[in-house]
């Protein structure tokens, strides 16, 4: 059963890394609010490289163009993971924003929805010695929910609505080792019942965001 009918056989961009790359989050967004999605995505990439295109774990992503986002109803822009290190969240997320406005723009398509969503509580994978809580590089006062922050920040800037999945998904230290892919060896990545979580919050964003 559709949560609404109002995003039924509606055209969904959505765009990330490894996370979206899985397949799952988004086919649960299919399934509950019955819209068409198509991903532009590659695992291992970070917010700019999202949009400009580059290499990932599982290929080449070619940079986002007024053509993937023609005739598109929302565009869903879900990144960050892999800009833990030394992104400038703000300016990251502020440059993938306007970016995706010039494609909008180019394809006569302004009309097009846009909802950001940020990284959810990780724990420990086997690069990243550190979970979302814990401040990563050590000493550098970055952490996950602080990207999670900023981002939110950015995107009321724009005023663009903001799934903010550290706050709401109910991912954390408790639950990892339910919805982590490893229990104890990757805990960024999720299992099908996280990446089914992530969609059932994502979708009940866009109704709340955009009615339903």
């Amino acid at each position: 059963m559709l949560l609404t009918e109002k995003w039924k056989n509606k055209r969904v961009c959505c765009m990330g890394d490894s996370l979206t790359q899985a397949g799952v989050w988004t086919e649960r967004l299919s399934q509950n609010l019955g819209c068409r999605v198509y991903r532009h995505c590659k695992g291992g990439l970070k917010m700019r490289e999202i949009v400009d295109g580059g290499v990932g774990a599982e290929g080449v992503l070619p940079p986002l163009s007024a053509s993937v986002l023609a005739g598109m109803d929302l565009a869903i822009f879900f990144a960050g993971y892999n800009d833990r290190v030394d992104t400038d969240t703000a300016s990251a997320l502020q440059y993938c924003i306007d970016t995706i406005y010039d494609c909008l723009e180019e394809a006569g398509n302004l009309a097009c929805r846009i909802l950001i969503v940020t990284p959810h509580c990780v724990g420990k994978y086997s690069y990243i010695d550190a979970d979302g809580y814990e401040e990563y590089p050590p000493g550098s006062g970055r952490s996950l929910k602080k990207m999670a922050e900023i981002m939110e920040a950015v995107a009321a800037d724009n005023s663009i609505p903001v799934c903010n999945l550290w706050k709401t998904a109910g991912i954390n230290r408790r639950t990892w080792c339910v919805y982590g892919a490893v229990p104890g060896e990757d805990m960024v990545h999720c299992s099908d019942k996280g990446y089914e979580l992530i969609g059932d919050v994502i979708s009940g964003a866009v109704v709340s965001s955009f009615g339903g």
